[in-house]
This record gives structure tokens, sequence and C-alpha cells, in this order.
């Protein structure tokens, strides 16, 4: 095989990748806007509310499991 068929070969799987992502987020899309329309659900999870999910739950049983020991 010459440098060029393995250049087109692997233009032709990171395209067939990049089709195939944008047909399965299509779909995950469609089901979300078809069933669940009113679903809100963050983007992303800011720092300070990780902060207080940790010392809520997290810390305190850590500190209860201390006392135990």
């Amino acid at each position: 095989m010459n440098p060029m068929a393995i250049f087109c070969i692997i233009l032709l799987a990171i395209s067939s990748l990049l089709i195939i992502g944008i047909v399965f987020f299509s779909i995950l899309k469609w089901i979300k806007r078809t069933y669940y329309p009113t679903w809100k659900f963050p983007d992303y999870a800011s720092v300070g509310y990780v902060e207080y999910l940790f010392h809520k739950y997290i810390k305190r049983d850590l500190q209860a499991w201390r006392d135990k020991q």
C-alpha cells in the first residue's frame, strides 16, 4: 500500500466515526425532545454545589466512621 491509500483509509475511518457520532447524538436529542420535553439537567456541576454535597454526605460519613474506630 502506498502512503496515499493509507491516508485515504484513515480519513475515511475518521469521517465514518464522526458521521456515526452525529447520527447517535441526533437520535438521543430526538428521544429527549419527543419523550422528555421539560426535563432539565444541568450541563455542568458547579464547584460550590459539589463541595456542598461533599460536606453534607461524605464528610459526615467519614467523621462517623472515624469516631467508631
